[in-house]
């Protein structure tokens, strides 16, 4: 792949949650920005300002911290009946990955609870929080950039529905300074819209 897209592995969401491999900051800045929907090279252009280039994403792959996403070819997405908007499956398998391991007990960790409790969330719940998570991610990565750092790195912790929501305030006020206040009343309608979609 030329220009491939990258989302985050296990080992990736383990590396936001824990600093276990003590990151230099400018690495873990754009591993917190690989979200399984935007390629290569837009990535590197975020990161550019910090003096980071392709052996950044080279590096955050051979420690096994992101993978390429696999996409279909073009025959297949001609084929396909679904609309043009819609994610490709790679991204949700993705987004469920990260809700899933959220809830699992921390490596080396007493369980809090007795297994399968991620089952107690129905597939609407799943649903609607990979739809937030998509959407955080894909706004504060447009909109904010390198200062929705802090921002994103709450998002990544966010283990469920609430946790996202509480965020709203939070990304109003980052959207406000940064993009002024008729760009963040937009994207707020657009979240509250995705909300009550995912409540319904």
């Amino acid at each position: 792949m030329v220009d491939p897209i990258y989302r985050k592995t296990d080992a990736g969401q383990d590396e936001i949650r824990s600093r276990a491999r003590k990151l230099d900051h400018k690495l873990r800045a754009l591993l917190l920005m690989v979200n399984g929907e935007r390629r290569e090279q837009a990535l590197l252009a975020q990161v550019a300002g910090m003096g980071l280039g392709a052996e950044a994403m080279a590096t955050l792959l051979a420690q096994g911290l992101i993978e390429a996403v696999a996409e279909p070819a073009p025959a297949a997405i001609a084929a396909s009946d679904a609309p043009a908007h819609a994610a490709p499956p790679a991204a949700d398998t993705n987004l469920f990955s990260v809700y899933a391991m959220r809830h699992a007990p921390a490596a080396g960790a007493p369980a809090p609870s007795p297994a399968g409790e991620a089952e107690a969330y129905s597939p609407a719940d799943i649903q609607a929080y990979q739809r937030l998570y998509h959407f955080y991610t894909e706004v504060i990565g447009q909109h904010l950039g390198l200062r929705g750092y802090m921002l994103q790195v709450k998002v990544e912790k966010a283990a469920d529905l609430p946790a996202l929501m509480a965020l709203r305030e939070p990304l109003h006020a980052a959207l406000l300074k940064a993009r002024g206040e008729i760009t963040a009343r937009a994207i707020l309608a657009q979240l509250d819209q995705v909300h009550a979609a995912g409540a319904t």
